[in-house]
């Protein structure tokens, strides 16, 4: 049973959405780009599984892929609402794959990993038919999305991971992710407490115990992990998570791996929670989201090196 609190939870995103989307706003990138949508990426007819291809259309070659996972406090939103960053990212070059997953709580932790498993998948299975380059995959989520996208990525590098949570990564591993604003963890001391508590018990009502939400938290997978390249973006106006968010950028420097921490600060506009990602037609969202094509493209072609040896 779903609580009322979730299912305000959800109008209020799929009310601020329509509000996003308003204005004109979904034709801001709509030259030049290709899209096919509503794919199926497993083949059970659930709405959930299924994802866009976007992509430039006069491109002939094998394109390097973004795969996108949308925010929402984890009980709410769909790809719809990551529709034009996913866009802004096909703009730069990229195919961009924008995909759905299993919502909390009638999903958990677990089987949205397997789901991401599954869409690395379909682009290894698709990359002939649609033009992709499937040995340059990565991988950008936003908010509670950036949570799952960093899990996938630790989960990557640490079979241990892997077993623990019975969870297969997909065949082609991940040359880099981005995590805009994003929550990392459920549990443990936190400048972001109260977010975190409430975030709790939005999703596990029902679900997970707070302390089988320790297993969720990226901090614990970092030490010893070859976990792909990592960027964040966030700005001083996220309320929300900005602090919460620096103590990742400090767990990140700690762990001597390859990662890039990046905070944009306000030119005119009003940089909030996912910033870039709501509003990519911001001059500060523009260049976040160039930043977060060039570490990619700089790990795509550190990718094409190691192959090529």
């Amino acid at each position: 049973m779903i609580s009322v609190r979730i299912m305000e939870e959800r109008a209020r995103q799929h009310q601020r959405q329509k509000e996003r989307m308003a204005n004109g706003r979904d034709m801001l990138f709509r030259e030049g780009l290709t899209e096919l949508l509503d794919q199926p990426y497993l083949p059970d007819g659930d709405p959930r599984h299924r994802l866009d291809l976007i992509r430039p259309e006069t491109s002939q070659e094998k394109l390097p892929v973004i795969i996108e996972i949308h925010g929402g406090g984890y009980v709410a939103c769909e790809k719809d609402i990551n529709h034009l960053h996913a866009r802004a990212y096909a703009q730069l070059g990229f195919a961009v794959i924008n995909g759905d997953y299993t919502l909390h709580p009638e999903g958990s932790f677990t089987e949205e990993l397997h789901e991401l498993a599954a869409i690395v998948d379909w682009v290894d299975d698709h990359a002939e038919q649609y033009g992709l380059n499937a040995e340059r995959i990565f991988m950008s989520g936003d908010s509670a999305g950036g949570h799952l996208v960093l899990l996938y990525a630790m989960l990557q590098g640490d079979p241990s991971m892997a077993k623990s949570l019975g969870v297969r990564p997909g065949r082609r591993e991940l040359c880099a992710v981005a995590a805009t604003c994003p929550l990392f963890r459920l549990t443990g001391e936190s400048p972001a407490a109260s977010a975190l508590e409430m975030f709790a018990q939005l999703i596990g009502p029902e679900g997970e115990e707070k302390a089988d939400l320790e297993q969720y938290n990226v901090l614990n997978y970092l030490a010893g992990n070859r976990w792909p390249p990592v960027i964040v973006i966030t700005t001083p106006g996220d309320a929300l998570l900005y602090e919460e968010d620096r103590v990742l950028e400090k767990a990140l420097a700690d762990s001597g791996g390859d990662y890039a921490f990046c905070t944009y600060e306000s030119r005119g506009n009003k940089l909030g929670h996912v910033f870039n990602v709501l509003f990519p037609e911001y001059e500060e969202s523009m260049e976040a989201n160039r930043d977060i094509a060039e570490f990619f493209f700089r790990h795509s072609e550190k990718a094409r090196g190691v192959a090529a040896e």
